[in-house]
């Protein structure tokens, strides 16, 4: 059982498909790819992941109508051109980013969906018979203009190590342009504290790009 929720919650939390504009969906920003994380500022042992996993968090894994909702609001992140993906040599663990550059209408419509989903998936706790699963909000510090964070967890109640499954997701907002930083981890191959230092490192190249 426990094998077959990981099969399919490999790329966590996601649900029915949202209409979205065109000009959002499509936003792109060629002259930021710069600003994209690389495999040395993660680690030494992290390489280019050639699995490119555009899915959001399972929905059905929020648990809750609302947060399910929030988790949608993901995914013009995750249709961005401006992405890269990265992962640990050999272990289950990776880096992904997402960046998104557009109007100030576009790029506050993100943000609100960032928020949103802080608000209605920042409290979620699930319990089955083998797997106990926790959304709690998740803080780097002030990152960018804006900075929002949650972190998903799927625990054997009786384990001893740690987590089956980890994602924290923090949105990174510089302006008009917005970056989701996702780490990820699965059978307790997961360095929670990674998670900060990407996200900083994500926002200060994110920050000198389009600063010149």
């Amino acid at each position: 059982m426990i094998t077959k929720c990981l099969t399919l919650t490999a790329a966590l939390l996601g649900g029915a498909v949202l209409a979205v504009p065109p000009a959002l969906a499509e936003s792109r920003a060629p002259s930021l790819k710069p600003a994209l994380l690389v495999s040395e500022d993660v680690g030494d042992d992290f390489v280019p992941n050639g699995t490119k996993n555009r899915s959001p968090l399972l929905a059905r894994h929020a648990h809750t109508k609302p947060c399910a909702k929030a988790v949608n609001g993901l995914i013009p992140f995750y249709r961005s051109k401006t992405a890269t993906w990265l992962m640990r040599d050999g272990v289950t663990e990776g880096v992904n980013e997402f960046i998104v550059n557009g109007s100030a209408a576009q790029i506050d419509g993100l943000e609100r969906a960032a928020k949103v989903l802080v608000r209605d998936c920042g409290h979620v706790k699930a319990r089955g018979a083998s797997v106990r699963e926790t959304i709690n909000r998740l803080s780097v510090g002030k990152l960018g203009s804006a900075t929002y964070g949650i972190k998903f967890r799927a625990q054997e109640p009786d384990a001893e190590i740690g987590p089956i499954m980890a994602v924290d997701l923090v949105v990174i907002r510089d302006g008009n342009t917005i970056a989701l930083v996702e780490h990820n981890g699965f059978y307790a191959r997961f360095e929670p504290e990674l998670t900060g230092d990407v996200a900083t490192t994500a926002a200060t190249k994110l920050h000198e790009a389009l600063n010149g």
